[in-house]
């Protein structure tokens, strides 16, 4: 019987060696492929392979429809510090991407969708470069290329790969400005000139959305300041945040109204109206979820053994790394409103970076969990390789947006006449296929238009506003979202 219960154990303890063999052999591939002298060419070639065929054949999806009108709007009517959405103002933040997208649009006179997300093609590019720049010192080759891989198989990322909006460039731009920061430091070539460089990348950052975000920056270096007692460098981050804050203020300065004032309130989560209780815990969830599995491998560094590691690990740049990420994400998980977990891709960043160390520590002392994580991160690749392979070959996504916009040009260039809609957000991705002037007015101010007029209006409001004017407008067309009338 004692025979039996030994074999038995034997059995259970086969697959063991046979599974850590597997690992030994995926990180050696990995590491084959790693040193070759166009690795990072690969990972490039991957990254332009998933975001320019969705960039040349999605529709406009999320709020692009939003930064795609500032820019033909900036273009049109020459509205480019006083943003606009046509006639109605849009000053809740400076806007940068859309002036950028304005400015490329000049030669052709409209946005083009590729040129709408451009920028951030580019700057997904410069994310994976950014990543396994910061690794090639500190880390194996093999170590950075898959650092710049767990940028790209982020799903928060990859939820932005074209998405024209300003957040990946931001994120992009603070790491960038956190990196000349920390290699200047290590350098002891903290001078002003420096700090003052740094402060005019951060200015850049600022003018994407706002001021706010370069609290992952600020924060961050405060807290390893105070956690080294590095006090000397207290006078150059104040002047980083002058030189930073600068363009902005200006520019707020410039558009300042009462309207406008109550505005930046809501849209900074400062305004009363918008408090909530606070969610730390499910906040804590989703951003973990949002960054796997660069969260998985960074959290688990703090568990390995250091000091067995191959390499001598830079002590101060792990500290740096986790205090950039973890600092500012921490009172977002705590900030009393509703928080959007694109707020953190400012963390994603280092979080590869750290994850790409940990890549190095655990290959040796724990390869077949490093050989799970390497499965799943290739899992996503391939699962976005296959997104984009699906837009070109087969059925785009988001078409719905280019099909129904291009519906609403066929007939308002039939039957020309001015284009209405009640509210922003109403045909916010349809609209900017029409490439034509649509100006924003409120439901209470529809009985004061006089034919002939085209209105965009949400389904539930359409029947009321046929009723009120029966016999003089009509439905024309019924959208997946909205109702397009027409006023005789």
């Amino acid at each position: 019987m004692s025979d039996e219960i030994v074999g038995a154990r034997q059995r259970e303890e086969l697959p063991a060696p046979a599974l850590g063999h597997s690992a030994q052999y995926l990180i050696g591939v990995w590491r084959t492929l790693a040193r070759r002298d166009d690795a990072i060419v690969l990972i490039i070639a991957l990254a332009l392979l998933v975001s320019v065929p969705q960039a040349l054949f999605h529709g406009y999806h999320y709020v692009e429809g939003l930064t795609v009108t500032v820019a033909q709007s900036a273009l049109d009517d020459g509205n480019w510090l006083n943003q606009h959405m046509y006639n109605l103002p849009w000053l809740e933040r400076p806007m940068l991407l859309s002036w950028m997208i304005a400015v490329l649009s000049m030669p052709l006179g409209y946005v083009e969708p590729f040129i709408a997300r451009l920028p951030v093609v580019l700057s997904l590019v410069a994310g994976i470069l950014l990543v396994w720049r910061a690794l090639r010192p500190v880390a194996s080759r093999e170590a950075a290329l898959f650092g710049a891989g767990l940028f790209l198989a982020c799903p928060l990322v990859m939820r932005y790969y074209v998405t024209s909006v300003a957040d990946l460039p931001l994120a992009v731009l603070l790491f960038a400005a956190f990196m000349m920061w920390f290699n200047s430091y290590t350098a002891r070539q903290l001078t002003l000139g420096r700090w003052s460089t740094i402060g005019a990348v951060l200015a850049i950052a600022a003018l994407l959305k706002g001021p706010q975000p370069a609290a992952y920056f600020f924060l961050g270096v405060l807290v390893f300041i105070v956690l080294t007692s590095d006090w000397r460098q207290l006078p150059g981050l104040f002047l980083a945040g002058c030189v930073a804050i600068v363009p902005t203020a200006l520019w707020y300065v410039h558009v300042f109204s009462a309207d406008a004032q109550n505005v930046w309130m809501r849209y900074t989560r400062l305004s009363p109206s918008g408090v909530t209780w606070p969610h730390p815990f499910g906040n804590a969830v989703d951003f973990f979820f949002e960054c796997f599995p660069a969260a998985v491998l960074a959290a688990a560094l703090s568990l390995a053994n250091l000091k067995a590691a191959e390499r001598k690990l830079p002590s101060r740049f792990l500290l740096a790394l986790s205090c950039y990420a973890l600092a500012c994400t921490s009172v977002l998980l705590i900030w009393p409103a509703e928080i959007n977990p694109r707020y953190v891709l400012p963390m994603v960043l280092p979080l590869c970076v750290l994850g790409g160390i940990s890549f190095d520590v655990l290959s040796r002392q724990a390869p077949t969990f490093v050989a799970a994580i390497s499965v799943i991160v290739f899992g996503l690749l391939g699962y976005a390789t296959y997104h984009s392979m699906h837009d070109i070959f087969l059925k785009p996504a988001y078409i719905s947006s280019k099909i129904e916009g291009a519906k609403i040009s066929a007939l308002v260039h039939e039957a020309p006449a001015p284009l209405y809609r009640t509210d922003w957000s109403v045909g916010l991705n349809e609209l900017p296929y029409a490439r034509v002037r649509v100006m924003t007015i409120p439901l209470s101010q529809i009985a004061a238009i006089t034919g002939p007029a085209w209105i965009v209006v949400p389904v539930t409001d359409a029947h009321v506003i046929i009723e009120r004017k029966r016999g003089q407008i009509k439905s024309v067309r019924a959208f997946s979202q909205f109702d397009l009338l027409r006023l005789n």
